[in-house]
């Protein structure tokens, strides 16, 4: 079985779509539109992200990190994971919870930084 993809609320679709395609290199994938919430797929071969926008929602979108702890992508090798890192760490909509390191628990390498609307994201590679 594979997973098809993940879904989060986003506040600002724009300021998403830049973070997820331009600074993570993401693809936007495809599109669709339902009782007024916009619903954009950014991934690559490997899977989808569904960014989901309601301009009238009312309820905040900021996750606690007790409900979504973060949300993973493997951008390939630790030069891998270094390049993205660089690239969405200068961006001023991203906030960096954990540089580069060894994660010996998980014998990976991992960087953790957040989105434009505080989530989590991970960049891991195989240590």
């Amino acid at each position: 079985m594979d997973l098809a993809h993940v879904a989060l609320w986003v506040s600002d679709l724009d300021a998403s779509l830049a973070f997820y395609c331009d600074g993570l290199g993401l693809d936007r994938c495809w599109s669709s539109k339902s009782d007024g919430v916009e619903n954009v797929y950014v991934g690559t071969d490997g899977g989808e992200l569904q960014l989901r926008h309601d301009p009238d929602r009312t309820t905040p979108v900021a996750p606690s990190r007790a409900d979504v702890d973060h949300v993973a992508f493997s951008p390939g090798g630790a030069d891998a994971v270094d390049a993205a890192f660089e690239r969405v760490a200068q961006r001023e909509d991203c906030a960096v919870v954990a540089e580069p390191r060894v994660v010996d628990p998980a014998d990976t390498y991992a960087a953790f930084v957040a989105d434009p609307d505080d989530y989590t994201v991970e960049l891991v590679a195989p240590a």
